[in-house]
């Protein structure tokens, strides 16, 4: 028997043809477990990257089979992911903090059924 798209799945998660790399993104982005190191941005429309020494080596490979940021940062934009740079962050100026925030069209809280929409270029 066939699962038809669009029916939430036994553990609440969107049955349809979401690629493996966002499910993985949405399970560590709702996590609360791994908050301290990517989270959801205030108002949903992002997601925030801390430490990303400490995110690559410690939550990375739980999700995927590296722990490799560049990598993970190289499949975003695939995706069409885009890094979200603040005016205070001109880039001339060293953040004070190690934090990364990216965002996509499609890749909202509490909108998990939007990530069919995200296609991969």
């Amino acid at each position: 028997m066939q699962e038809s798209p669009g029916i939430a799945g036994v553990d609440g998660s969107f049955a349809s043809n979401v690629p493996a790399f966002l499910t993985k993104l949405w399970t560590l982005v709702e996590n609360p477990d791994t908050n301290h190191l990517i989270c959801w941005s205030t108002t949903g429309t992002s997601f925030h990257v801390f430490d990303q020494g400490r995110f690559a080596k410690e939550v990375l490979p739980k999700y995927f089979k590296h722990n490799n940021m560049a990598s993970f940062v190289r499949q975003l934009n695939m995706y069409g992911f885009r890094k979200v740079v603040n005016i205070e962050q001109s880039g001339l100026v060293k953040p004070e903090r190690d934090d990364t925030e990216f965002q996509h069209l499609y890749f909202l809280q509490g909108h998990e059924h939007m990530l069919e929409h995200i296609k991969r270029k």
